[in-house]
């Protein structure tokens, strides 16, 4: 489900009880290459790198639907979102590329700019096939809601 403004998260909560946060971009091209690795760049820049509020309640909504740990993690993502109590170095980012092409030698260089300030991911899946990899998982996950 689209998290309107980031494209995954991740949480994490320490043995010392402290929000630990992965606001993470991805992008798929047939032949990825400098501009997408930017845009994804640039999003994760966004809101002083921190995940937006909204993709952080959809989270904490979703965990506060399960009873027990679920429901006490829901309600600090919250206080999260109305504190922004989490520093920068307790929240990571990451980069997930999928493409047709080998990883561009952009990536690396984007990784080694990268702000030291928090802890950077990037993964990188070529398929060679891309375009129809895209076609028939998309065609499956349509096939999904009609039956």
């Amino acid at each position: 489900m689209a998290l309107r403004g980031d494209d995954f998260i991740g949480v994490r909560l320490g043995a010392d009880g402290e929000l630990g946060l992965l606001k993470g971009e991805a992008k798929s091209r047939a032949n990825l290459a400098a501009a997408a690795i930017a845009e994804a760049r640039a999003a994760l820049s966004r809101d002083g790198g921190r995940p937006t509020a909204t993709s952080l309640l959809f989270v904490a909504d979703r965990l506060m639907e399960v009873e027990g740990h679920g429901t006490q993690l829901g309600r600090t993502i919250r206080n999260e979102v109305a504190n922004r109590a989490v520093p920068a170095a307790r929240i990571d980012h990451a980069i997930f590329t999928l493409s047709g092409n080998a990883a561009p030698r952009a990536l690396e260089v984007d990784l080694q700019a990268a702000g030291a300030d928090r802890g950077q991911t990037v993964v990188h899946l070529r398929i060679e096939d891309h375009q129809n990899f895209i076609r028939v998982t998309y065609e499956g996950a349509l096939a999904i809601g009609i039956g």
